[in-house]
């Protein structure tokens, strides 16, 4: 196991893991970080009292730093002890039974480079590779739907970026210097569980946005550090008190996931979501392409959904409408517009449509304000202004600049 992590000199990043016990996970963990990692970091390893063969193995692996405590200290104190000596100016923070792959890292970077973007997280997978988190889900209660799990990890609707109220730590990426202002983990949450949600929490206090980036996959082993029972016990302890702090930021999501609809799930999912656009389009209308683009520009708190049929020879980049944060569904009929109820604020149409969508928007859209595709100018911000005011959508949290010159 020596010289499995590369010489930490002047790291880009630092990747801070938190251990106790399951030294089997432990050392896959580092061994896929090490293969799949092509700049230069560091690790610092915090050990929470592990009884198994943990800390002798540790001891083993060069270029690590290990901390040693002499009692589990909990997991939010741990991180904010093992970020506490990182040198990095970005921090990732990894579970030992969160293993990256190949390509993990570029797009989580790529994302970060927003400034008004404060952490990120990956498209989880099991280990079998199926989805197992899509970015979680949060209901007024406090309980969380991990979006997706067991489902096709390619289907479109978990491929494409987009904000969310906060993001598992099993491998989350930020600003070490924002980790440290906000004092870390808040440690009321010790020994484990809704430290990652009231993190997520504060950021967006900052004005800062949590985003899911799909196109970084991490395999994460759930319970592989832990027992799912206890688990179950520290997360119902912790809700009660996550919810206590956070009850009001809640409000306008379903009333808890304890048996729920595929409704209440997308109603969850877009709720930090404004305003709601659908874009009815056929791929050749190229146009769809600049005005969803142009849309997340003025409005990139945004949930945009292009709706058409996209035959694979078409010619249309998908991935990078994907990329931007659009949702792409390939769809050639639209009854999910069932499980969207009164979803979208404005409704864009494009000039071939079938009477299918016509009569779906008829039935689960009656509210939303249609406009012909045509209308929006995706080279004048300015024409945003006209299309909130005329869709009742508030525009002076979302424009950018340009729109009122």
């Amino acid at each position: 196991m020596t010289s499995l992590l590369p010489d930490p000199v002047d790291p880009e990043f630092s990747v801070v893991m938190v251990t106790h016990g399951a030294w089997s996970l432990t050392e896959q963990a580092l061994a896929a970080l090490s293969a799949h990692t092509d700049c230069p970091f560091e690790v610092v390893v915090v050990d929470n009292d592990s009884k198994d063969e943990t800390r002798a193995r540790l001891s083993e692996v060069d270029n690590a730093r290990v901390l040693l405590n002499g009692e589990n200290r909990g997991f939010g104190p741990a991180c904010n002890q093992g970020a506490a000596e990182a040198h990095g100016e970005q921090l990732v923070l990894l579970n030992t039974d969160a293993f990256v792959t190949q390509g993990w890292l570029e797009p989580m970077r790529e994302a970060l480079e927003d400034p008004a973007i404060g952490a990120v997280v990956p498209r989880y997978l099991h280990p079998d590779g199926s989805l197992q988190d899509a970015g979680p889900l949060l209901a007024q209660d406090g309980t969380v739907l991990m979006y997706g799990d067991g489902d096709d990890p390619e289907r479109p609707c978990y491929r494409f970026r987009r904000i969310l109220d906060y993001g598992g730590a099993a491998c989350l990426l930020l600003r070490r210097s924002l980790f440290e202002s906000l004092g870390g983990f808040d440690s009321r949450y010790a020994p484990a569980y809704y430290e990652d949600a009231d993190l997520g929490m504060r950021i967006a206090e900052r004005g800062l946005a949590v985003v899911y980036e799909p196109r970084s996959t991490v395999t994460h082993v759930r319970y592989g550090s832990g027992e799912a029972t206890t688990a179950a016990a520290l997360s119902e302890h912790n809700r009660r008190r996550f919810v206590e702090r956070w009850g009001s930021q809640l409000v306008g999501r379903p009333w808890t996931f304890r048996g729920t609809s595929e409704q209440a799930v997308v109603g969850a999912r877009d709720a930090p979501a404004t305003p709601r656009v659908l874009i009815g389009a056929g791929a050749e209308e190229r146009a769809a392409s600049s005005v969803a683009g142009s849309l997340l520009r003025g409005w990139p708190r945004a949930r945009i959904t292009w709706a058409a049929a996209l035959p694979a020879d078409d010619g249309c980049d998908v991935d990078r409408l994907l990329q931007l944060g659009v949702e792409v569904l390939d769809a050639a009929d639209y009854s999910w517009l069932g499980e969207r109820l009164f979803h979208y604020d404005l409704v864009l149409l494009g000039e071939n449509l079938g009477p299918g969508l016509m009569a779906a928007l008829a039935q689960t859209q009656p509210q939303a304000l249609q406009l012909p595709l045509s209308e929006i100018d995706p080279d004048r911000p300015i024409s945003l202004l006209a299309v909130a005011a005329r869709a009742g959508i508030s525009p002076a949290s979302h424009l950018p600049c340009s729109a009122s010159s």
